[in-house]
């Protein structure tokens, strides 16, 4: 089993963000290709993978903040067996809440803001 984990992405960087996963459980990854988006300080980088292999779990949640190092998911070498049912591991620890069908989602409307008046200061003589 390969532990894919977040790169550092810059001299500086120590932490970023997962914006998107480019790939699920059962997907097969290839040398350099893109698996995930992170928003470092400076900008949302596409993240490469430098192993290959089949995707066998997503460690890391969207919208998350982690240290560079951390475990984001882990691959399977060629001759390894196969998962049986790919998940997140977030849904397997029953950490994703799901929604009924017909159900109005919980989220509030925005708030809306009366229109923005410009002030500029008297121009001096």
């Amino acid at each position: 089993m390969i532990d894919f984990k977040l790169p550092s992405l810059g001299a500086d960087m120590d932490e970023g963000t997962l914006l998107e996963w480019k790939v699920k459980p059962g997907d097969a990854v290839k040398k350099g290709q893109v698996v995930c988006v992170v928003d470092t300080v400076k900008a949302a980088v596409d993240v490469e993978c430098w192993q290959e292999g089949t995707v066998a779990e997503l460690l890391a949640e969207v919208g998350r903040k982690m240290p560079v190092g951390t475990v984001m998911a882990r691959l399977l070498e060629g001759g390894e067996p196969g998962i049986a049912v790919p998940m997140l591991a977030a849904e397997r620890l029953g950490a994703v809440p799901m929604l009924e069908a017909g159900r109005p989602s919980a989220v509030p409307p925005a708030p809306t803001f009366p229109p923005r008046r410009m002030i500029s200061p008297a121009a001096r003589k």
